[in-house]
């Protein structure tokens, strides 16, 4: 799976305000006609659905296809530390797939909670970028002889009706830190979710922002990307401003005191909890950042989308080989 990473280009991008949002992510969500949702479909209708999407897919440039039920659970929880599919995969489920393309920006995901779920991320803030890549997807998907369900009123059919409409999700990948060691973190999210934004830790609903890690995400409905992106921009820049204003309050000496008792953790501890290897990965970033040191910040991430995550409760061997991973990793 460590291959996995290293053929993903966005890593390397030199990106704008990457030290507060480490990645954007716009996804889209499709169904075929014809097919029940995955949720109550048969086996076999599940089977019939990722047979012709992987054939259409494939011939438009996802070529590197997974099927998650054949991989093992540790290659899955790597593939959700990644991001590539949602902790509701890590089930050994038939006729589920992952798919992408030779970049890694692009993944499909297959017979999750829609058919498809089309996922293109790249680093930073980045909304240009964004809206040109989903443009262009939105039209390649269009052009594959394939039916998708939609209604002239509704829009695009979708397994949840909040995902009705567009089926875009615009999502960022945030590190708030700063604003969390502050205490003002929560004042912020509440913010976000008055302009429409749910808010969420690293791995989807119910999980934690743990150490300043927060998803933001908004929904499309019947407005196209650009709409959305003009109702967070205001937003964003102010949060990005008031991330980096508390950043410059975090006293150097007690991080440094802090980064030495997890390099001392590291050491010794023969297991690691996910909690204490998500704050070992922040302390290390933050020291960057103050630092002004991009390789490392990147560095940082790179390992963020490294980590292995498993459904409760881990497997016994899972607390051990992270710590032998990380140890490795921040030696």
């Amino acid at each position: 799976m460590r291959n996995l990473l290293e053929s993903v280009s966005w890593f390397a991008q030199s990106a704008p305000d990457r030290d507060v949002v480490i990645s954007g992510r716009v996804r889209l969500a499709r169904n075929l006609v014809h097919y029940p949702f995955p949720h109550c479909a048969s086996e076999a209708q599940l089977q019939s659905v990722a047979a012709v999407l992987v054939d259409a897919l494939s011939s438009v440039g996802l070529t590197h296809a997974m099927e998650l039920g054949r991989l093992g659970l540790d290659e899955r929880a790597h593939l959700v530390g990644a991001r590539v599919i949602s902790p509701a995969l890590l089930s050994e489920l038939p006729h589920r797939w992952a798919l992408l393309d030779d970049s890694g920006e692009v993944v499909a995901v297959i017979n999750e909670e829609d058919h498809l779920r089309l996922q293109i991320t790249c680093a930073g803030w980045q909304p240009q970028a964004l809206l040109e890549s989903l443009l262009h997807w939105e039209r390649v998907l269009n052009r594959l002889p394939l039916l998708w369900a939609r209604s002239p009123k509704l829009g695009y059919l979708t397994a949840s009706p909040i995902n009705l409409g567009s089926g875009i999700r615009l999502g960022l990948l945030t590190h708030l830190m700063g604003l969390q060691r502050a205490r003002q973190i929560t004042r912020w999210l509440e913010a976000l979710q008055a302009l429409g934004c749910h808010t969420r830790g690293l791995y989807g609903e119910g999980s934690l922002a743990f150490e300043g890690y927060v998803q933001i995400s908004l929904l499309g409905r019947s407005d196209p990307l650009d709409e959305l992106l003009a109702r967070l921009r205001g937003t964003l820049r102010t949060l990005i401003e008031a991330e980096r204003e508390a950043r410059a309050c975090i006293e150097r000496d007690a991080l440094e005191d802090e980064w030495h008792e997890l390099q001392a953790t590291l050491r010794h501890s023969e297991s690691l909890s996910l909690g204490t290897a998500l704050r070992a990965l922040a302390v290390y970033r933050m020291r960057a950042i103050l630092d002004y040191d991009d390789g490392q910040r990147d560095y940082a991430d790179r390992l963020l989308f490294e980590a292995a995550v498993y459904p409760p409760p881990e497997p016994e061997h899972a607390a051990k080989a992270r710590a032998a991973w990380l140890r490795t990793r921040l030696a």
